[in-house]
């Protein structure tokens, strides 16, 4: 993930995307007795962007905007990150000069098309359906978007700190793989959001195989995904599979944690972990559940 996106591309289009943004398929729709129309779209995607967005993520999504991995030059990156005998010994095992899989396909891509097709449901419903309420999924969407900013800033960071060549000798910013860290964090929120919907779907109230069926197949698809992509990073010969492991971390965490603070509900794998705002600022808290 050593090359920039192309701004337009990436950013412009991608931030207006999530402005936009779209219902999640399976919500349910309330009856509003406002009409249908642009002054309802702009409403309704301001309530959303207040309830997600708050002051101390200006100066992450200016980095995420800003977008670059080389504000250390290479001699002087404060860490250097040497990888082991092990992780070399996998590299020439599983790596394959030269190789390009599709798990190294530009790591936005499949996020953009998502929101993509959310924006187009999204304005769709709120220009023309008068009891549509996409308020809830705008939310949602944002959160994603969100999740992918903070994924991207922190591999950013770690790109700009850590000085570890690739196995390929490429270049020094081999730590960690953004392909894996925000192919990850999209798989975590995806999953989340498409565990809640199959539980409340009412059509699987009454079959329990059929609904932990699906939501199995939810969990394999989204993590299948995100694995995949991880494991390409290694055939390909650009990572060392403490890159990936790492990648895969930091993007699960930040995708769950992020959907646990805009979902308001129980964290799942990181219940214990809470990330709010108030009057001091950004709060971090722990809390154990019996």
């Amino acid at each position: 993930m050593n090359r920039r996106p192309p701004f337009f591309s990436s950013k412009c289009v991608a931030g207006l995307l999530v402005l936009l943004s779209l219902p999640f398929v399976l919500s349910t729709a309330q009856s509003q007795h406002h009409a249908a129309g642009p002054d309802r779209l702009l409403e309704r995607a301001s309530e959303a962007a207040e309830d997600v967005l708050a002051w101390y993520d200006a100066p992450i999504y200016l980095v995420y905007i800003v977008n670059t991995y080389d504000f250390f030059p290479t001699d002087i990156k404060p860490i250097v990150l040497t990888p082991s005998s092990a992780e070399q010994s996998i590299a020439r095992s599983v790596g394959i000069p030269g190789s390009s899989s599709a798990g190294s396909l530009e790591p936005f891509t499949i996020p953009h098309v998502i929101l993509g097709a959310r924006a187009l449901h999204a304005i769709g419903s709120e220009l023309f359906v008068d009891d549509a309420d996409a308020r809830p999924a705008l939310r949602h969407t944002l959160g994603m978007y969100k999740a992918l900013v903070y994924t991207q800033v922190g591999t950013q960071i770690a790109k700009n700190l850590v000085h570890r060549v690739r196995p390929d000798n490429s270049d020094s910013k081999s730590f960690f793989s953004g392909h894996t860290s925000t192919t990850f964090a999209m798989a975590s929120y995806l999953q989340r959001e498409l565990d809640v919907a199959l539980r409340e779907w009412d059509i699987l109230a009454h079959s329990a195989l059929l609904r932990n069926g699906l939501r199995a197949a939810a969990f394999s698809l989204t993590y299948g995904w995100a694995g995949y992509v991880g494991y390409s990073r290694l055939r390909d010969n650009r990572h060392y599979l403490g890159d990936v492991l790492v990648g895969a971390l930091i993007g699960t965490a930040i995708g769950n944690l992020i959907y646990g603070e805009v979902a308001r509900e129980d964290g799942g794998l990181l219940r214990n972990l809470t990330l709010t705002s108030g009057g001091d600022g950004p709060q971090f808290s722990f809390q154990l559940h019996f």
